[in-house]
């Protein structure tokens, strides 16, 4: 039995905690505005870990549990490292809280051995992986995954209907704090004074340097918009394992001048400011929230049609593109923005009657796990 003095604590896992991944985006909004007299995160992490985001949760009284990467082909040592930490901790958590699609399979079956009752599993995505090969070999473990699940958690209905199907879930949306992406004139000017492009028209890219974000495709399509606008600038936010290919394919087309890689950032928002548009070319997305995110900045944003959910419009500020459709389309798009360039301003009561503010969203996911107890 918990005891209802003190604050339940939630076991998250998750492949790790940076500035640039949109999981750990989520959980820290939730974490921040939650009722933490209540409710207490703690994380298991399977990939890097800023210090200052580990110092942050630590501040606010979670704990972080910093392990390796979760590889099948390490799968007898992370089974045994999970067994010795459900032994260690032993009627701590009444609540694992899955992050990891993939990682559920093996988690989920020792956590109930370990007496976990709650066993929640959190769709983020609607495809299984980037490529077929990792699709292949993902479905099965998302099956036993799905299979050993007690509760059920989706960003979109597009991605529980994905994961979930046939089983009942909740929908709990990727929301934000609103107040951090009001566009700020000020902040825009600072911004890019700071950047040195005070007269330049920039895109900007926020997300993972990854095969699923298809930012080849980004840098294409930047290209095009180049050639007819030489004052133009890309601006790439965020790390990741195609940051190598995709340096040399700017190399390659002679954009090393002109194209910039600025790593991970922790504070996004003031980048949002001095862009000039977002693109968002992503093989696909549970959400995207770092759509919502350039919306509420203002924004004018362009994504993947179909494969992105249609969630993530939540202003006529977004516009979605087909992925077949090829750079020179993605480009005239972007040209119309340019020439029909009106008053920036930031569609915050939209956002929030479409259920993306975070001092809203925490309460109901505070019920959620309230009402597990």
């Amino acid at each position: 039995m918990v005891d209802i003095k003190k604050p339940i604590r939630i076991l998250h896992v998750l492949p790790g905690l940076t500035y640039c991944g949109g999981i750990e985006a989520y959980l820290l909004n939730y974490y921040r505005h939650i009722d933490r007299s209540k409710i207490q995160f703690d994380f298991i992490t399977h990939s890097r870990v800023e210090h200052e985001i580990k110092s942050e949760i630590e501040s606010l009284g979670g704990r972080v549990f910093d392990w390796e990467t979760f590889r099948i082909s390490r799968f007898f040592a992370i089974k045994k490292q999970i067994s010795t930490f459900f032994e260690e901790h032993k009627n701590e958590y009444s609540i694992l809280h899955c992050h990891m699609a993939n990682a559920a399979f093996l988690y989920f079956p020792l956590a109930k051995k370990a007496g976990i009752k709650h066993r929640i599993l959190h769709s983020h995505n609607n495809r299984a992986a980037a490529t077929f090969s990792h699709a292949i070999r993902n479905y099965p473990l998302l099956y036993i995954g799905n299979r050993e699940a007690t509760e059920r958690i989706a960003c979109t209905e597009d991605a529980g209907k994905f994961l979930f199907g046939r089983y009942p879930f909740t929908v709990i949306k990727n929301s934000i704090d609103v107040n951090k992406f009001i566009y700020s004139l000020s902040m825009r000017t600072s911004m890019r004074e700071q950047l040195h492009l005070e007269k330049n028209f920039i895109i900007g890219h926020v997300g993972r340097l990854d095969p699923q974000k298809n930012q080849s495709f980004l840098i294409k399509i930047f290209n095009a918009f180049y050639q007819k606008h030489p004052e133009a600038r890309l601006l790439m936010i965020g790390e990741g394992k195609d940051e190598t290919a995709l340096k040399q394919l700017v190399q390659d087309l002679q954009l090393q001048h002109v194209v910039k890689f600025l790593g991970a950032k922790k504070n996004i928002e003031d980048y949002y400011q001095a862009f000039d548009a977002f693109v968002f070319p992503s093989f696909y997305e549970g959400l995207g929230i770092v759509l919502v995110e350039a919306q509420c900045s203002g924004l004018p944003v362009f994504a993947s049609a179909d494969v992105i959910p249609s969630d993530a419009r939540v202003s006529n500020l977004l516009t979605f593109i087909p992925l077949n459709n090829n750079e020179d389309c993605w480009e005239a798009a972007i040209e119309e923005c340019v020439e029909n360039r009106c008053v920036r301003k930031s569609p915050v009561e939209e956002i929030r009657k479409a259920g993306y503010d975070i001092r809203q969203e925490a309460k109901v996911l505070e019920h959620y796990y309230l009402s597990l107890r």
